[in-house]
C-alpha cells in the first residue's frame, strides 16, 4: 500500500466533510469531452483521406491509429475507481480500490508517452513532404531524433526502471521494494515534449513566410501550421500543475489535476495532426456548397422575373472555372419585321444588365 491505515484519532482530527469530498467528476467530465471531440476529428481526418485525398502516405494507416488508441485509452483509463477521493477514505473505507488505481495510472505513463509521440512525428512527416529547404529539412530531422528518443529512454525505460522490481510502483508491501524520485520523473518528464512544441511551432514559420501566394491563403496555412501550439498551451499547464501540486501526499485526490491535463495535452497533439488531414474534405464540402450555387440560384430568379418583365437573358459560357454569366437586355417591341428579325441580338446603345457569380478557377483561386 501506498501508506498506513489512519487510525481512529487520526480520522477525528480530519475537517468536516473531508471523508465525503470526491472530484472525480472533473476527470470523468474531461475524459468524455475529449473522447467525442477526438472521435469527431479522427472520423473527418480518415473520410477526407480515403475518399478526397489524392495519395496517402504509411502514417495514415499506422502512425495515425496508434495515436488515437493512445489518446482513446488514455480517457478511458483515466477514469477509474477512487480518483478523486482522499487517500484517506480509500485506506479506512475502501482499500481494495488503491492497487487497481496505481496501475491504471502506471498504464497512463505508458499511453502518455505514445500519445506525445506518434502524433509528433506525424507533424514532422509532413514537414519533411512539404518543405524543400534543405536547412528546415535538417532541423525537422534532428527535432524529430529528440523526439524519438525522449520517447524510448524516458517514456518506456525510465518508466520500467524507476522502480525496482516494477510491481513495487503500486504494492509497497513488497520486500526490499524502493522507488527513485517519482515527483521528479512525472515533473520533469514534460520538458523535452516542451522543447519540441516550441521547435515543431517555429519550423515551418521562414517557408511560410517566404510563400508567393495570396494573404489570406496565407493566412489560412499559418492558422494549420499554428494549431500546434495548443499542444504547447497544454504541455506547460501540465508541467507547472506537477511543479506546484503536493502530488504524493494524497495521490488519488491531487492526481485528479494531473491526470486532466495527462488527457489533455496528447489529445491536443493528436487534433493538431489530425487537422491538415482534414483540409481535402473541407475543400470538397465547400466546392460543393459554396456561395456559387446560391448564386446561380438568385441569378436564375432575377433572370426568370426578367424574362416577364420586357427583359429577356442569356447564360454565357465561362472558359475558365465554375462561375455563370448572364446577360440581360430588354425584350423587341412586336412579334414580326425588323424588330423580331433582330431579337436574341443586343445593340450597341441599349443598356446590357451584366450579372456573373463568383467561382475558382482550376489553381483553387476566386476568379
Amino acid at each position: 500500500m501506498a501508506s498506513q491505515v489512519p487510525t481512529s484519532e487520526q480520522l477525528k482530527a480530519l475537517p468536516p466533510g473531508y471523508m465525503a469530498e470526491d472530484i472525480g467528476y472533473r476527470l470523468t467530465n474531461t475524459a468524455i469531452a475529449f473522447l467525442v471531440l477526438v472521435h469527431v476529428i479522427y472520423i473527418s481526418h480518415i473520410v477526407s483521406r480515403a475518399a478526397c485525398a489524392e495519395r496517402n502516405h504509411w502514417e495514415i494507416w499506422t502512425l495515425y491509429p496508434l495515436s488515437y488508441l493512445s489518446v482513446v485509452g488514455l480517457s478511458i483509463t483515466g477514469v477509474h475507481r477512487g480518483v478523486g477521493r482522499h487517500m484517506s477514505y480509500l485506506l479506512s473505507k475502501e482499500p481494495a480500490k488503491i492497487v487497481p488505481s496505481f496501475q491504471l495510472q502506471t498504464a497512463m505513463e505508458l499511453l502518455y508517452m505514445t500519445g506525445v509521440t506518434f502524433p509528433k512525428v506525424c507533424i514532422l512527416l509532413l514537414y519533411l513532404r512539404i518543405f524543400a529547404d534543405r536547412k528546415v529539412r535538417i532541423a525537422t530531422w534532428a527535432v524529430m531524433a529528440i523526439v524519438v528518443s525522449n520517447f524510448v529512454f524516458t517514456g518506456m525505460i525510465t518508466t520500467f526502471v524507476v522502480c525496482q522490481p516494477f510491481a513495487f510502483k503500486w504494492d509497497k508491501t513488497i520486500p526490499g521494494g524502493h522507488c527513485a524520485d517519482i515527483m521528479a520523473l512525472y515533473t520533469y518528464i514534460g520538458v523535452p515534449n516542451i522543447v519540441t512544441d516550441v521547435a515543431i511551432a517555429i519550423l515551418p514559420l521562414s517557408t511560410l513566410w517566404k510563400l508567393q501566394m495570396n494573404k489570406k491563403r496565407k493566412f489560412g496555412l499559418f492558422v494549420t501550421f499554428m494549431a500546434g501550439s495548443l499542444g504547447l498551451i497544454a504541455a506547460l499547464v501540465r508541467f507547472a500543475e506537477f511543479y506546484e501540486i503536493p502530488l504524493m501526499t494524497d495521490l488519488t485526490y491531487y492526481g485528479v489535476e494531473t491526470m486532466i491535463y495527462t488527457i489533455v495535452e496528447p489529445s491536443a497533439y493528436f487534433i493538431c495532426s489530425c487537422l491538415p488531414g482534414t483540409r481535402p474534405l473541407v475543400r470538397h464540402i465547400y466546392r460543393s456548397y459554396s456561395s456559387a450555387t446560391i448564386f446561380s440560384w438568385k441569378s436564375d430568379k432575377r433572370s426568370s422575373a426578367s424574362r416577364s418583365d420586357n427583359s429577356q437573358s442569356f447564360a454565357l459560357g465561362n472558359p475558365v472555372g465554375n462561375h455563370t454569366v448572364f446577360v440581360s437586355t430588354p425584350k423587341a417591341n412586336g412579334s414580326s419585321g425588323v424588330e423580331s428579325s433582330r431579337a436574341g441580338f443586343i445593340r450597341l446603345e441599349e443598356t446590357v444588365d451584366v450579372q456573373s457569380t463568383p467561382g475558382r478557377n482550376e489553381q483553387g483561386e476566386m476568379v
